[in-house]
């Protein structure tokens, strides 16, 4: 079921209510930091030619091409640099625009990497020319299978690239325009959103703002509750559909309008062992399976390892955590290609994942330094779908807590968390999908504009927009007010109750 006491005083820190008004200006970082320390000012024309950069190596990283690219209607002309670093398989791209904003923009990627993301995923920051700045993660292969017995890029994917590509695409970025950039931004989900954490935690220096989408602080428990479900009886994709449908029929009036989105979460109780229609074809134990990964997975002496997932969003991952949980034992906590998750017992792999994850590799993003980083007058935004079926949302909540309560005011001035009402892992589900965080983030960091409720769309394959609803800071959620259209988020107040 779903805990309602997520909404307690205990997080009264993250209440807009009693969010503090940010200073009228950031303060000013030096220049080994984020930024030069200078105001936004014109902007800037390259002062080297684009080809020049061929056969370069700048910052331990060979540039393997270096092209213009023609402005489209949508985005603008610019330097495409590709390179790789020396000695391994780590590939870098920056794409500098022929106009520069003194803004730079490190894309985080997803999954477990091995290739770098499209240029889809950063259009609006391109748009804004900025630079962009991506990476593969520190090898070409998409499949993880890469990990296995190979620490060193191992250790690149957990955290190292990040701090490799932010220094190559800063050099690079220096020697286009004869400047550094004025303000640094990491942005992310997914794997990208645990870059986003880690570049704030372990390279603060670079960044001025991070924006961590569905990201975990937690890898140690994601395996763990990954691997379990080898042990459940998981049901089918089509079965999964029909225990989602199940949980918005009972909870979706919940948030005063009955739309498909199940807006109102925290206080939707429902349970797969007794709410799903027998129509749905459920078994005893299949019910039993949703049901022990809808609810908070503890070690026999009672401590949470990890928060149970969000009602009925499992469909589209659910029938792949096994695999998943499996992969991560295999190749990178293990290094045993022919291991068998057969008898895998939570209490007797506990130790042995978190020594691996966060000992040798600091794969997980420290409250210390999430806290410093906080406290140097740096800005953190979380978002994070609410039925989110590959990494929970509610493990993203109870994960925080503690940064937010180390941070103390430094967090409730400079953090926020949003919650995507109906919105699956990264997009998708029913909820309204498509937002803009990068822009009130700039705002936020350069004028000391509180981002305050961005609005977000459901958009068709068309591209028309189908609804808004506002994006609510938690515990908040988008409440009907009881008048006006239903697709307008005009139409709705971001409501703790």
């Amino acid at each position: 079921m779903i805990d309602s006491s997520l909404c307690t005083s205990r997080d009264a820190h993250l209440r807009p209510a009693v969010v503090l008004a940010c200073t009228a200006a950031a303060a000013l970082l030096t220049a080994c930091g984020g930024s030069d320390g200078a105001a936004l000012t014109a902007e800037r024309a390259p002062v080297k030619a684009c080809a020049s950069f061929a056969g370069q190596t700048i910052e331990n990283v060979q540039v393997t091409s270096a092209t213009e690219v023609a402005a489209t209607d949508t985005l603008p002309a610019y330097c495409k640099v590709n390179g790789t670093q020396v000695g391994t398989e780590h590939d870098i791209e920056v794409r500098l625009p022929g106009t520069w904003q003194q803004r730079f923009v490190q894309q985080g990627g997803g999954g477990f990497d091995g290739s770098i993301p499209g240029v889809g995923s950063t259009n609006v920051a391109l748009s804004k020319n900025a630079v962009l700045t991506a990476n593969n993660g520190g090898h070409r292969d998409r499949s993880g299978a890469v990990f296995l017995n190979n620490p060193a890029v191992t250790q690149l994917y957990a955290h190292t690239a990040i701090d490799v590509a932010a220094k190559f695409g800063k050099a690079v970025t220096q020697q286009y325009y004869g400047s550094r950039p004025n303000y640094s931004y990491y942005q992310g989900c997914s794997n990208g959103g645990r870059g986003a954490l880690n570049a704030a935690a372990k390279y603060g220096d670079h960044y001025d703002a991070v924006i961590a989408g569905a990201p975990t602080r937690n890898l140690t428990g994601q395996i763990e509750q990954w691997t379990r479900a080898s042990a459940l009886a998981m049901p089918n994709a089509t079965k999964l559909t029909a225990v989602h449908a199940a949980a918005v029929a009972k909870c979706d009036a919940l948030d005063g309008v009955t739309d498909g989105i199940a807006s109102n979460w925290a206080a939707c109780q429902f349970d797969p062992t007794t709410d799903v229609p027998a129509s749905a074809g459920l078994t005893t134990a299949e019910a039993a399976a949703v049901k022990a990964l809808m609810t908070d997975l503890k070690l026999s002496n009672g401590t949470t390892i990890y928060s149970g997932y969000g009602f009925g969003s499992m469909a589209q991952f659910g029938p792949a955590y096994a695999a998943l949980g499996v992969g991560h034992m295999r190749n990178i906590v293990l290094n045993d290609a022919s291991w068998s998750p057969a008898g895998f017992d939570v209490d007797a792999f506990y130790p042995t994942i978190n020594d691996v994850i966060e000992g040798r590799y600091g794969f997980n993003a420290s409250v210390s330094g999430l806290s410093n980083f906080l406290r140097s007058g740096k800005k953190i935004v979380v978002w994070h779908g609410s039925e989110d079926g590959l990494l929970s949302h509610t493990d993203t909540i109870r994960t925080w807590r503690p940064v937010a309560a180390d941070a103390g005011a430094a967090a409730t001035a400079n953090s926020r968390m949003y919650i995507a009402a109906g919105v699956n892992h990264c997009a998708g589900g029913p909820g309204a999908d498509t937002f803009d965080l990068l822009t009130p983030t700039m705002a936020w960091v350069e004028q000391g504009a509180d981002p305050g409720t961005p609005i977000a769309s459901k958009v068709n394959a068309s591209g028309a927009t189908l609804f808004t609803r506002p994006l609510c800071q938690y515990p908040t959620y988008p409440k009907y007010n009881g008048t006006g259209d239903v697709n307008s988020a005009s139409s709705y107040q971001c409501s703790a109750s």
